[in-house]
């Protein structure tokens, strides 16, 4: 085996083809020189990464230890603005160990923590008291983040490497010259596009979910291979690879894709998906546009399917085992009288709300759970849901909350919850089994 960069065999790593910090599943192999791992990690993938932190947390992505991912937004609390605050969870500003810190409209720097913290900072110079019953949070998303130089070329790595790993090439040929150098910086052609094609996204919403990387090859009319790389279900990108070495057919009037799906909870699968040719008997060529020439119209579409991942819990069981174990050992400490309700909840955090619902409903529902079928095929039919996503309204949010509240105050909500963990753990169990079954 040798580098696919340079043929290199000396000090070859194992490279995340998906960058570990954008997926719930492990794609590696070590066909890449310590050399160009660190070249694109440094120069690429961690400014790519940054800019994308704030969806990552609310993904329930983590850090390789396991924490919360941080991001920096701006907040508003009781009427004071802070500016480039570190943001992880909602505890991280109610209940913060050490301060809340940000910056003023005019850059000064403002810090905000429990009073008797305060004092021991400021020695009661200039300290206020703020009501931190309602934080808002706001981040602006920006194009940049998805089409701006870090992104793009982070893409290209992902598409070259894939494709390499996906046809099991392991080494550096010159039909890859073009790609390699845009990867390694040598050439600046525009290698990697923007599908806009609507029939192409209506194909997406049915085959992938929020959260899921998906990926795709395919040869086009103009002589080249393609990879097309789907981040999260909510913006695809079509990367040139090389010549395509095989000859196309006029005669194909439906062609079908492989499509490998690498879901946000370390599952992966396949499936496949046709596409009609755009001009007669031709293969099909996607609708693309370049992503410096996106206009603000079309980038309205894309920030329409970004903001679904703010409104959106994936619903696998392995997304919300994880959630239920965080869940049940804060119970045991509010069970104990060691926590309140507000630690309990997370501060009303979006995931831990919607997760006391999902197996509230579970145990209120469990003599229609079906065995001998899935947890996402049972799911939908016990929520009442359309697909393997919960989007819930903050008024909805609110009335489930307040419902919650009236059981802490007489007592019934350690119970309750507690028949709901149990539930679920139950359903676990039938789900390991089923799928020790199917092996």
């Amino acid at each position: 085996m040798k580098c696919i960069y340079c043929n290199s065999e000396k000090k070859l790593t194992s490279s995340d083809i998906i960058t570990f910090a954008i997926t719930g599943a492990k794609v590696t192999k070590s066909f890449v020189c310590d050399t160009h791992n660190a070249f694109t990690n440094n120069n690429y993938e961690k400014k790519f990464v940054a800019d994308l932190n704030f969806f990552r947390n609310h993904l329930g992505l983590s850090t390789r230890e396991g924490k919360p991912i941080q991001y920096e937004a701006d907040i508003l609390v009781d009427g004071t603005e802070m500016h480039n605050v570190k943001v992880s969870d909602r505890e991280s500003l109610y209940a913060p160990k050490s301060v809340v810190a940000g910056f003023d409209k005019d850059g000064k720097k403002v810090i905000m923590a429990p009073m008797e913290k305060i004092e021991e900072i400021s020695k009661g110079k200039g300290a206020s008291l703020v009501d931190i019953s309602d934080v808002t949070i706001h981040k602006t998303i920006s194009s940049d983040s998805f089409l701006g130089f870090y992104a793009v070329h982070s893409i290209a790595k992902i598409a070259y490497e894939w494709y390499c790993y996906i046809n099991n090439i392991e080494e550096f040929k010159e039909e890859y010259k073009e790609i390699v150098d845009y990867i390694l910086g040598n050439n600046d052609d525009d290698l990697v596009d923007i599908i806009i094609d609507g029939n192409y996204y209506l194909a997406m919403e049915k085959l992938s979910e929020i959260g899921t990387n998906a990926l795709f090859q395919y040869d086009d009319v103009d002589g080249f291979r393609y990879v097309v790389f789907d981040l999260w279900k909510t913006i695809s990108y079509r990367v040139k690879i090389c010549k395509t070495p095989r000859v196309i057919s006029s005669d194909v009037n439906l062609l079908f894709f492989e499509l490998y799906l690498y879901h946000i909870d370390g599952n992966k699968s396949k499936t496949a998906f046709g596409a009609f040719p755009l001009n007669g008997n031709q293969r099909p060529k996607f609708y693309t546009i370049q992503p410096s020439k996106m206009t603000i119209e079309i980038w309205r579409v894309f920030v329409k399917r970004i903001e679904k991942i703010m409104s959106t819990m994936i619903l696998s069981i392995n997304t919300i085992k994880k959630e239920v174990d965080l869940l049940s050992s804060k119970l045991k400490k509010y069970c104990e009288g060691k926590m309140d309700i507000a630690r309990l909840l997370g501060f009303e955090d979006n995931n831990i709300v919607s997760v006391i619902e999902i197996i509230s409903q579970l145990y209120l529902n469990k003599d229609k759970y079906d065995a001998s079928k899935t947890f996402n095929e049972n799911l939908p039919i016990i929520l009442n849901l359309n697909g393997d996503t919960i989007t819930r309204t903050l008024e909805d949010k609110r009335n489930f909350i307040t419902k919650l509240a009236e059981m802490d105050k007489k007592g019934e909500l350690c119970d309750y919850i507690q028949k709901g963990i149990d539930t679920f753990y139950e359903i676990y169990e039938y789900e390991m089994e089923l799928t020790e079954y199917h092996k």
